[in-house]
């Protein structure tokens, strides 16, 4: 696993203790909960909005494939960043939803990435071919990406712009195939051409 611009073990749980503590807190200033803009992000349950839209963390992980995959490869695109597990209850009810929405979605510079975290490979892999899964997924074996998004529970998932900027997080499950999260995404992705 590669975190930008980190180059030590020690630098990095430092980063990792930073980032649980301020999420905690509330989050840094640039994370907070107050509505940007004009996307109504209430039109999905918990969903909460970014403030001031501060540049995501960039990271690189293993595909099941064993191929290097980094957020930074989707800019220009909307990002469904999605944490789970292959045993989270909440993740496999909501895996399917989030399927129909990027098939529905794809073709319109959206994609879902998938980290798996702190799971067994083989059981996460019969998870993926189980639920019939095609959006892109990786592997975080040791929990540390999750860790920096402050994915201690799952599901988690931030909505990250086309330059990298975060959006809006929920921690906890969502349904992501509902009338309002389509209506969601195609405000975000009409937005993105302005």
């Amino acid at each position: 696993m590669t975190i930008k611009g980190m180059k030590t073990k020690g630098t990095r749980r430092l980063l990792f203790f930073l980032t649980a503590t301020l999420s905690l807190a509330g989050g840094p200033q640039g994370w907070a909960q107050t509505a940007p803009g004009r996307v109504n992000y209430k039109l999905v349950r918990n969903l909460e909005p970014l403030k001031d839209r501060s540049p995501t963390p960039d990271f690189t992980l293993p595909t099941p494939e064993g191929k290097k995959l980094s957020l930074k490869s989707f800019r220009g695109k909307i990002v469904f960043l999605n944490f789970w597990a292959s045993w989270c209850v909440p993740c496999r009810e909501e895996m399917p939803a989030m399927e129909r929405l990027y098939q529905e979605f794809k073709n319109r510079q959206f994609v879902i990435l998938a980290v798996n975290v702190k799971d067994k490979r083989s059981d996460a892999l019969a998870f993926i071919k189980e639920l019939k899964l095609t959006y892109p997924v990786v592997f975080d074996p040791d929990g540390e990406v999750g860790l920096l998004y402050g994915a201690w529970g799952l599901p988690t998932t931030y909505l990250i712009g086309a330059k990298g900027e975060g959006l809006a997080r929920v921690w906890g499950p969502a349904e992501w195939y509902g009338a309002g999260a389509r209506e969601l995404m195609r405000a975000l992705l009409d937005g993105k051409k302005k």
